[in-house]
């Protein structure tokens, strides 16, 4: 029986590394054919040009968008390795995407370690956390200069340090969750509100249910204030930005859907102006970048193909079918004051875009064909959630606040995307959130947590 156990532990230890290495063999060849490639996402260059500026004595985030103001010092820590490797003698660019790339591969790491040895649907978990990672569009975001990887290796590495499978006594747990919940809040300060309400409101739940107050479960949360109290510019943002999102989407009444965009027609003239998405047209323009690529687009008639859509796509300013394809890449956002709106807000976050039919761009149509695979996810996390009702899981504080995260997380984008494309781009971290429960749900309570510093 020995001999079984060591065996299968070995196998699941060759399972992890060969997924990782296969994984990050191809992200790296992704980032050698594409280089210096920005089409995939616009805003990378951005990102690129504050780790160019980053380390400089007079840096200012001012000229740059995405990150917070005040979070320069912690900024410079969480792409130190990227400084390392433009050290050794990558260009900003290679090193910002490695940088990515690395840290995505870390939360998959995270991942593996913590999946239990059963299945879902029946596939083993272990299939489904690392088939996540090979996903067209989420291969592509984490193998450039965004923040997604950012998000995906400090979100993941919160849950693991509160599960807490290496039993670490109270101040280690501590002093990693306030490193990860720090990095979390310095990516993006909207989710780390959302996780913070979902953790907190879990354990008061998690004590009213069980009657007793768990005094080291808070403390041990208390790590979250600590990021707050070192960054009071970020404090005061995400008040600020609190506060005006409850006077739009509660106070000031529902949007009234009658904007019909008159001014389309108005002009007499014939210009021609390009549709069908950015990412169509910016691709076009910047194979000549790289002559590799150059290359391999010209032998494999990839460039032809393009230059033929990006030919085709170009309309009439005054044109109806143009006007009809800008609407279609945007979607109005929920209000709190109609219960509909969030629903249709849902069905857009969830289902847009929709294979066999007319997204308005060319990579959304592309991409829409993902769409078959998420509704297994879909499916996986409905499954969660409705064995944590019926009491099939452990309940405690990871499956509980990983749940209404993941929950949490489609009622906010209903209510703020305004773009498919950035709104595909988000849904990642949905993603991201239905791995983490895959990662921690358990048939039975699993002796790891039996030993940790709080009973939650």
């Amino acid at each position: 029986m020995k001999k079984y156990i060591e065996i299968k532990k070995r196998f699941r230890l060759a399972f992890n590394s060969q997924i990782i290495a296969i994984l990050t063999f191809f992200h790296l060849a992704f980032v050698v054919l594409f280089d210096k490639v920005t089409a995939f996402a616009p805003d990378e260059a951005n990102y690129i040009g504050v780790f160019s500026n980053l380390y400089s004595s007079d840096f200012s985030l001012d000229a740059y968008t995405g990150w917070q103001e005040g979070s320069i010092n912690a900024l410079r820590i969480i792409y130190l390795p990227g400084k390392v490797i433009q050290i050794i003698g990558f260009s900003d660019f290679y090193a910002v995407r490695i940088l990515s790339v690395l840290y995505s591969m870390l939360s998959l790491f995270l991942l593996l370690k913590l999946a239990p040895v059963s299945k879902i649907l029946g596939i083993p978990i272990r299939f489904w956390l690392a088939g996540a990672y090979f996903f067209p569009s989420v291969f592509v975001w984490t193998s450039i200069g965004l923040r997604e990887s950012f998000i995906f290796f400090s979100l993941v590495a919160i849950f693991y340090t509160l599960a807490n499978p290496n039993n670490l006594n109270f101040r280690k747990q501590f002093l990693l969750l306030t490193a990860a919940s720090t990095f979390f809040l310095i990516s993006k300060i909207y989710l780390f509100s959302l996780l913070a309400i979902c953790l907190v409101g879990s354990t008061l739940f998690l004590s009213i249910s069980r009657k007793k107050l768990q005094l080291r479960t808070f403390k041990l949360l208390s790590a979250f204030l600590v990021p707050l109290l070192i960054f009071p510019s970020i404090a005061t943002n995400i008040a600020t930005v609190a506060k005006g999102t409850i006077e739009v989407k509660l106070i000031s009444p529902p949007p009234t859907g009658t904007t019909t965009g008159t001014s389309h027609g108005t002009s007499t003239g014939t210009q021609m102006v390009p549709s069908r998405g950015q990412t169509l047209h910016d691709l076009s323009e910047q194979f000549d970048r790289n002559p590799f690529l150059s290359w391999v687009a010209s032998t494999t008639g990839l460039q032809s193909f393009i230059d033929r859509r990006v030919e085709s796509s170009y309309l009439p300013l005054s044109s109806t079918e143009l006007f009809a394809n800008a609407t279609k890449l945007q979607t109005e956002p929920a209000s709190l004051r109609d219960p509909r709106s969030l629903l249709e807000g849902t069905y857009n976050f969830l289902f847009v875009p929709t294979p066999f039919l007319d997204n308005g761009s060319f990579f959304l149509n592309a991409q829409s064909y993902e769409s078959f695979v998420w509704y297994f996810y879909y499916l996986i996390l409905i499954c969660l959630i409705a064995g944590l009702i019926r009491r099939r899981y452990a309940l405690n504080l990871v499956t509980l606040s990983s749940s209404l995260f993941s929950i949490g997380f489609i009622a906010m984008s209903a209510l703020v995307e305004i773009n498919d494309g950035t709104s595909v781009r988000h849904r990642a971290v949905l993603l991201i959130g239905i791995l983490i429960m895959l990662a921690n749900f358990q048939q039975k309570k699993p002796v790891r947590l039996e030993h940790q510093n709080s009973e939650f």
